[in-house]
């Protein structure tokens, strides 16, 4: 009876025990200031991974690579987790709770007060857009755009604010902690004036995004750490600390 009794005790705790303190490496597909700054290994995002990890006793090891490859190598057993997925692509794996949301805007000079409410606004003006932004933002986006000459897509989003700024171009169509970001470098503030209002149109819904995990046990660390993450206030005090403040946005 009591062998019976020790063995089932002994079950239950290997089931409720917390999982062993590992090392667990992570594949990093999308790295876009300020949520991934590969060469400063840092950033809005990984810190908060790194984090919600740190709080159940994991290291993160980062493992750049396109994210192409992320799949493969998650799949292949390669890697443990993924950063920055969304349960529709497909990706067979066990999916956290949603620790960070990407939002993009249509971004314009409050001074030129132009009207943008709805993508068919953007018919006729010039604008700069990240990188197959006609492909990411939908159907009605890319319609408007491929009929738009003005319209074109820049991988160096460092030149969005400053072209905005320079009132070259009437709209920036990036993500807000993106834009703000870059507005805030060195470069940008020697050519431009940064303090002017800007207005930030809501055209296209937030993309929310979990981590991947080949293992559920891992998964479920990880969404305890990020629990306390963000009941401890550290999760807020993370995302102040990627966001500087911009000139007061116009209404």
């Amino acid at each position: 009876m009591c062998r019976l009794a020790c063995l089932i005790g002994f079950s239950l705790a290997l089931i409720t025990a917390p999982a062993v303190a590992r090392e667990v490496n992570v594949a990093i597909g999308l790295s876009l200031s300020p949520y991934v700054i590969p060469e400063e290994t840092r950033g809005m995002e990984y810190d908060i991974v790194k984090e919600a990890l740190a709080l159940e006793g994991h290291t993160l090891r980062p493992h750049y690579m396109p994210q192409g490859r992320v799949a493969k190598e998650l799949g292949g057993g390669q890697l443990e987790a993924a950063l920055t997925q969304r349960m529709e692509v497909g990706l067979p794996a066990h999916y956290s709770d949603v620790y960070i949301t990407y939002q993009n805007f249509a971004i314009t000079l409050a001074s030129r007060n132009l009207a943008v409410d709805k993508e068919e606004d953007l018919a006729g003006k010039s604008i700069i857009a990240f990188q197959r932004a006609a492909l990411y933002l939908g159907p009605r986006f890319k319609a408007v755009v491929e009929a738009n000459p003005l319209y074109r897509e820049e991988s160096r989003q460092v030149v969005q604010p400053i072209m905005l700024y320079l009132d070259r171009i009437d709209v920036v169509i990036a993500d807000r902690n993106i834009f703000n970001w870059f507005a805030h470098q060195p470069e940008v503030a020697a050519k431009v004036d940064t303090r002017q209002p800007l207005r930030f149109h809501p055209l296209f819904p937030p993309t929310d995004y979990r981590m991947a995990f080949r293992d559920e046990g891992l998964r479920d660390a990880f969404n305890r750490g990020l629990a306390k993450l963000r009941a401890s206030g550290a999760y807020d005090r993370i995302v102040r600390a990627y966001t500087p403040v911009m000139a007061a946005e116009a209404r």
